[in-house]
């Protein structure tokens, strides 16, 4: 298939996002060959800067790599979990979320993981889950503590053995240990916490054992609030600008990486807004004291994510600018394909944010925002029967959840659409999705009549019975 990427600034960035929907859309595989250099700029119809520029964008995502020689050319790279979540943590802790949004998608997240590690625990895994329990110590370092909080949410997930809500989830507890700032506390502050907190889950760890999910459940979300009352709601430091944190791919440039996180906490501490001019590319060097090298690579990872845009020319050098999430959807969208997660397991974990986010959406819901609802809805109905109908209605689909104004359930939710239907699977959904168009538009209806009229409880009644809805029309696949 040609594409021709339009003559705009970012043509880079758009060739990348084409080039990834492109190798999901065509189910290539691991080391599949893409096509040599010469091939890939006629098929996409631009420059070599500009190609080579999209291809480094790729190579950090963790998506190509590039081989030399006489089977030279571009080729699929891989799966990695560790890249993806990388990316993750970076774009959610670059975007300056607040704790209690990331408190409120964990919830969602958790209780998905806890539901899916109660129905495949076998004798085995809790032989592992009792030794846990007794690795807490009350004089444990502050390190210690983080590290068996991380080994108790791997032993789950690797229970729960759901690629979606790892991918999901292990991002988010990277941020929250970021946000945490224990340093603030003293030692005996954090001892008591730290015992509560690790009462709290071994009780859980007793509850899930005996397979009960409401119990279990019950104690997670006391953990999740006493989590959210001992933390301050502030963004502390997000990393030490002298180092790099560890889980880094070792293959990367410690250098450029440590200086990622330098430029964005110079970025904060100076209140720079979007626009605001950073320097020259000299100018930034020197006060840095990087390479050009080390300095292009950071800045390439920096624009990935959406912090900064480079401009050339006189005035050229680095600008403030507002982190995207497209990349890192794109991030998730490969990966998930790649990996071969099922429909739904996709689905079940998307339906979950739904089901939280419909609620929240009402609470906080506009006339302007009810007003474009009811439009959007309005453009559905009248393309029933049309092919741009899949798109209206995953277009007010996405609406209905965007207003729930949590920025880290809309990426999920975005992201988790666009896997299901980027995917072999996901063009079987579309054509089922515009087959029963009419129950499934008179489906969202409803929903967005119990959001107009501002009854949450409602509201979530019509999301689960939309759930069922596309369960009948569309299937479980």
């Amino acid at each position: 298939m040609d594409h021709s990427v339009g003559n705009d600034p970012k043509r880079a960035h758009a060739l990348a996002k084409q080039m990834i929907q492109d190798i999901v859309a065509g189910s290539l595989g691991a080391d599949a060959f893409l096509g040599r250099e010469p091939v890939l700029l006629e098929r996409y119809g631009v420059s070599r800067d500009t190609f080579r520029e999209a291809l480094r964008q790729l190579e950090w995502l963790g998506i190509v790599r590039t081989q030399r020689g006489a089977r030279g050319g571009v080729y699929v790279q891989p799966p990695n979990q560790s890249a993806v979540v990388n990316v993750l943590r970076d774009y959610i802790d670059f975007s300056q979320p607040g704790f209690g949004d990331l408190l409120a998608v964990r919830r969602v997240l958790e209780q998905e993981l806890l539901h899916a590690a109660i129905a495949r625990l076998e004798d085995r895994d809790i032989v592992r889950l009792r030794i846990l329990q007794g690795q807490f110590q009350r004089d444990m370092s502050r390190e210690h503590f983080v590290m068996l909080l991380f080994r108790f949410y791997r032993q789950l997930m690797d229970i729960a053995d759901n690629e979606v809500i790892t991918l999901s989830l292990m991002p988010l507890l990277f941020v929250t240990v970021d946000l945490a700032n224990f340093e603030t506390l003293s030692d005996s502050a954090f001892a008591d916490n730290s015992e509560r907190a690790w009462h709290t889950l071994s009780a859980l760890l007793d509850e899930l054992i005996g397979g009960n999910v409401v119990a279990a459940s019950g104690l997670l979300l006391r953990f999740l609030d006493f989590t959210g009352a001992s933390v301050p709601d502030q963004i502390a430091a997000l990393h030490n600008a002298e180092s790099y944190p560890d889980w880094f791919d070792a293959r990367r440039n410690k250098l450029a990486r440590g200086l990622i996180y330098r430029i964005h906490q110079d970025i904060r501490r100076s209140g720079c807004q979007q626009g605001d001019h950073l320097g020259t590319e000299a100018e930034l060097m020197a006060r840095y004291d990087v390479s050009r090298n080390t300095f292009r690579e950071a800045c390439r990872v920096l624009e990935v994510v959406g912090l900064v845009a480079v401009q050339k020319g006189r005035d050229g050098g680095l600008k403030v600018a507002q982190p995207r999430p497209d990349n890192a959807i794109s991030a998730v969208v490969y990966y998930l394909n790649a990996v071969k997660v099922s429909y739904l397991s996709l689905t079940r974990v998307r339906n979950a944010v739904e089901l939280a986010a419909v609620p929240a959406a009402v609470s906080s819901l506009s006339d302007q925002a009810a007003e474009h609802l009811t439009e959007l809805l309005a453009v559905q109905k009248a393309v029933v029967g049309d092919k741009r109908f899949a798109a209206a209605a995953i277009a007010t689909q996405k609406a209905m959840i965007r207003y729930c104004g949590n920025p880290i359930m809309i990426f999920y939710y975005d992201a988790l659409l666009d896997s299901i239907y980027y995917r072999d699977q996901g063009a079987v959904a579309l054509t089922r999705l515009m087959e029963h168009a009419e129950p499934i538009t008179a489906s969202q209806s409803v929903i967005i009549d119990a959001m107009l009229h501002r009854d949450r409880a409602l509201a979530r009644r019509r999301v689960l019975q939309h759930h069922a809805a596309i369960e009948k029309y569309v299937g479980s696949m």
